[in-house]
């Protein structure tokens, strides 16, 4: 099934791409990212409305519609429009980049989900959009911690996922999430002549190694800042490309790219911000008010649409709440470790390598990067890539947004993650650093290296040359410039070196399940909860555990093995516990069902105080799942059948 269904995809893509190419006299890999962009804003639509599903319909109707346009033009357009959709297909440009991710599916085809964050949010999200069709119900999302965290780049993986419609296959979620970063980062590859089989390899290795210049977790995780890089990179470098295009397609991409960046991450809204600002300065004296509007209203229309979804159906982040709380109330302050901290982010930020192995030549530190971006502009001013206008643009850019965005991560660690010790270690801020500048660093390296391909064919140009030199000497830079800088290990293990370690990561991850988790999902299973519980409006689990055992690790471990139903967690003290008090912590969690585990209780005694005014028949056990009735003056638990 998942063989025909992927063929049936990918046949669909083929066709909607090959005509949008066609139509607006472009590549393949330039039309990628702006049907990406089309896509994850169709597949947002349809999970506000639980028809996730209805995808295969929208992608056939949409191709069927391209034949049916096809076949009814006259034989001459017919006869071109197959010329130019073949030679589309035969460009070097378009075989690289199906080649890179074909071979990205094959080797991630035994992945599996590690990472802290995955486990945490990114992961058990996914996987409730996988098996509710949508987004969850108002207090039924799986992650509460992490309501507010925008799906754009979820609803690409639940793309892949539904290839199987019959089983949750972590690995197709990490087809999915690479897919997504890579294909914003297709369009550099978009001046490659000829197929020369060296060139073309050279260049998919580099392209899969780029963002290790600067970022290593995406190779291991679904770093949403990592693909929010992707996306805010190929906007800067789609800005510079106005020359080639029609005015329509200029604008039409630039809101595309737009809209689905803020629907990334929720800092997108600043990159997004960064962007325009970019387009106003890059593009000042011939921007149309009109047209910059237009490209404007499109970030402001899909996170709008968000933010106001999240309202509704209460879903909002701890990190939201917690920079609210700073930003309106005085009952937050400056961290008491916020000396160490500022320490801990300049040793970082000045000395700490951005990857953990050694490269060919140069470990970059955040200090080394920033600077060698500034240098890369002045050469390529000197070269006369860039014009004395365009390049003071995007020297002053990049010097003020790198200074912002470090200096807001700087802010972000001795206020809004003042309690997360973890990063007054070296290691701990190197992660940091290059995690959330990973925007501003790798996508302002694509940016520059877009142009350079572009237009580097001059420099490269003297008769001195070899001949091999002056034809893909522009291509050849990009691929020495990764060699020396990036991070060999972690684009090896993202891609093959992951194996080694699965089957530790898998026990690992069995471990965290311990008796009372297994006898929980035990009893999910028994009562069919998908079906009873998952995605219901209020339809989560109120989970008691033990007092005194801090859980939290296990807690999200199990939200992920429990997924799509929702569940919380409180640690109670049953004996010290008043009955009101449990009424109304119930209430205030906004469940429907309650189940407290195995050994929660001294004695039937202590549960019965607790309980036992509130059921409806019988005496309460440990280890069975409830029904929670709630008229708002009395509260009745009956046990799910």
């Amino acid at each position: 099934m998942i063989y025909f269904t992927a063929v049936m995809h990918i046949c669909a893509v083929l066709i909607c791409i090959s005509f949008l190419a066609y139509v607006f006299r472009t590549s393949l890999v330039e039309i990628l990212p702006v049907f990406v962009c089309v896509q994850v804003l169709v597949l947002y639509a349809l999970a506000v409305m639980h028809r996730l599903s209805w995808i295969d319909g929208v992608e056939g109707v949409a191709a069927a519609a391209v034949l049916i346009w096809f076949v009814s033009r006259a034989k001459q357009t017919r006869r071109a429009c197959i010329s130019q959709c073949l030679h589309n297909m035969a460009q070097p440009s378009f075989i690289t980049a199906v080649f890179l991710l074909v071979a990205v599916a094959v080797c991630t085809s035994s992945k599996v989900v590690t990472w802290w964050d995955d486990i945490n949010f990114w992961a058990a999200d996914v996987k409730s959009l996988y098996y509710l069709n949508g987004f969850a119900g108002k207090y039924a999302n799986v992650a509460p911690e992490f309501g507010d965290y925008p799906p754009a780049a979820q609803l690409i993986k639940w793309w892949f996922l539904h290839w199987d419609p019959h089983e949750f296959r972590e690995s197709l979620a990490f087809v999915g999430y690479y897919t997504m970063n890579l294909v914003f980062l297709f369009p550099i590859l978009r001046r490659m002549k000829d197929r020369n089989i060296p060139v073309m390899l050279l260049m998919a290795a580099a392209l899969w190694l780029f963002p290790g210049i600067a970022e290593v977790y995406g190779y291991a995780g679904f770093c949403a800042d990592l693909t929010m890089a992707c996306v805010y990179g190929g906007f800067l470098l789609a800005v510079t490309d106005r020359e080639a295009v029609t005015e329509f397609f200029y604008y039409g991409r630039l809101a595309l790219y737009l809209g689905v960046l803020v629907l990334i991450k929720s800092i997108g809204f600043v990159w997004a911000l960064f962007g325009l600002v970019f387009l106003a300065f890059y593009r000042r004296g011939e921007l149309k008010k009109r047209a910059f509007v237009f490209t404007a209203a499109m970030p402001v229309l899909t996170g709008g649409s968000w933010m106001l979804f999240c309202l509704i159906f209460r879903r909002v982040a701890k990190t939201t709440s917690t920079a609210v709380k700073y930003l309106t109330t005085n009952e937050y302050s400056l961290s008491g470790y916020k000396n160490e901290f500022a320490a801990a982010f300049i040793r970082a930020f000045v000395s700490a390598p951005m990857h953990k192995e050694t490269s060919i030549a140069v470990d970059l530190t955040p200090l080394g990067l920033y600077l060698c971006i500034i240098l890369i502009i002045v050469l390529m001013l000197k070269c006369g890539v860039l014009s004395p206008k365009e390049g003071k643009t995007v020297l002053i850019f990049s010097l003020v947004s790198g200074t912002i965005i470090y200096a807001v991560i700087f802010v972000a660690h001795i206020t809004v993650f003042a309690m997360e010790t973890q990063y007054l270690e070296a290691s701990g801020m190197i992660s940091s650093i290059e995690r959330y500048g990973a925007p501003f660093s790798v996508g302002t390296l694509f940016l520059l290296a877009g142009i350079w391909v572009d237009r580097a064919d001059s420099v490269f140009a003297s008769g001195k040359m070899p001949a091999f030199v002056r034809r893909y000497g522009a291509y050849l830079s990009v691929v020495l410039f990764v060699a020396l800088t990036a991070g060999y290990r972690a684009g090896y293990d993202g891609l093959i070196g992951y194996r080694h370690d699965t089957d530790a990561a898998m026990a690992q991850r069995a471990a965290m399940i311990g008796q009372n988790e297994e006898a929980f999902l035990g009893v999910l299973r028994d009562i069919d909860a998908d079906r009873d519980i998952a995605g219901n409006p209020g339809g989560r689990i109120l989970y008691i555990r033990k007092e005194n055992e801090p859980r939290w690790v296990n807690n999200s471990y199990l939200s992920y093995e429990a997924s799509p139903v929702p569940v919380v967690y409180r640690s109670v003290a049953l004996a010290d516990a008043p009955a009101e008090w449990m009424v109304q912590e119930i209430r205030d969690s906004h469940t429907l069902y309650l189940y407290v585990e195995e050994g929660a209780a001294q004695n039937e005694d202590v549960l019965n105080a607790v309980f036992g005014g509130m059921m409806q028949d019988g005496d309460f056990s440990c280890g069975v799942l409830y029904f929670v009735s709630d008229d708002g003056t009395e509260m009745k638990l009956t046990p799910v059948p």
